[in-house]
């Protein structure tokens, strides 16, 4: 089949795939979001008019990288069509990175978000409601997180197994960035707790995550006075190790009393040294509760995420 041909019968399916409510999405305002991505500080590497030889399809999405290694598709309408979500799989499955420019509404609709996990797409949310956020390509977890999206926990831990499922794939950096973008989701999930922070670098430290306690409950974790929990992340073959602990702890001393426990996450677990380091500060008010894997499997699979977590969090207190 033609390009030319390809691309007629690709309209026509989306318009009888996707009928539009309201006033209809048309192709300058694909165009026009197109162009604004690509505009952007962070958008200099899209090619538009780019075809993409996928094996048994060719496709031209609204960009694809100078390396080719991923694409841009803009998506409008109220539902993905049909040919998009086929050549959107087709691509992931051959290595190439899917971002998708939406808009925030489309993160509230569970089947999107089965799919985008489902490619371990990036997004790009053309309307957040937070201006600087707009033309950023975030992990679509993060992204759930930053927005504070809520979902079932069906949904929860439907999302949260496919991401599992390949948490230990790609680059050590390519792990470390899905393991972050996992616990953010995650714990944007708990009833207490909102993501404030990503990635947050001062002028001597870098923190993975800040939680901030935003509601008043009767959890572990909460007292008067100190908002903000610290999160560490290691997705990584060694165990955490005692210097690890050791520059959480310090964190946690820094923070003008504003926080007193930290979460440090560590796929391969701990060196005893670490555990015992942590232990040396139990006269204090502060506290490292350490997750591996066994243990942040048990709590993302778990009917009760909240009790999980407030279970383990109150034996780390306790210990």
């Amino acid at each position: 089949m033609s390009s030319a041909a390809e691309v007629e019968g690709a309209l026509v399916e989306e318009i009888v795939d996707e009928p539009s409510q309201g006033r209809p999405i048309g192709i300058g305002d694909v165009s026009a979001a197109t162009d604004r991505v690509c505009a952007s500080a962070r958008g200099k590497h899209w090619v538009q008019d780019t075809e993409l030889d996928l094996g048994s399809k060719r496709w031209k999405p609204n960009a694809v990288s100078q390396d080719g290694t991923q694409l841009l598709y803009v998506f409008l309408q109220d539902e993905i069509p049909r040919f998009a979500r086929d050549r959107l799989r087709i691509a992931a499955g051959k290595g190439i990175v899917p971002t998708l420019a939406l808009h925030l509404a489309s993160l509230f609709k569970p089947e999107v978000v089965e799919l985008l996990v489902g490619i371990d797409a990036d997004v790009i949310v053309l309307d957040d409601y937070v201006a600087a956020r707009q033309l950023e390509p975030r992990a679509l977890l993060a992204a759930l997180a930053d927005i504070e999206v809520p979902v079932s926990p069906e949904l929860r831990r439907s999302v949260a197994k496919a991401v599992w499922d390949r948490i230990s794939d790609g680059t050590s950096q390519q792990k470390g960035r899905r393991l972050e973008a996992l616990l953010a989701f995650a714990f944007a999930q708990v009833s207490d707790l909102k993501v404030v922070e990503r990635n947050y670098r001062n002028e001597t430290e870098e923190i993975d995550l800040v939680l901030q306690i935003d509601n008043f409950s009767s959890r572990v974790w909460q007292k008067s006075g100190v908002p903000f929990i610290l999160v560490e992340a290691k997705n990584r073959v060694d165990k955490a190790s005692q210097p690890m602990v050791s520059s959480l702890i310090t964190k946690l001393q820094t923070k003008r009393g504003t926080a007193r426990i930290a979460i440090l996450v560590s796929l391969a677990g701990f060196t005893e040294d670490a555990r015992m380091q942590e232990l040396r500060f139990s006269t204090q008010e502060i506290c490292v509760a350490m997750i591996d894997r066994d243990q942040l499997e048990k709590m993302l699979s778990a009917d009760d995420m909240d009790a999980e977590l407030e279970s383990v969090v109150r034996h780390a207190l306790l210990r």
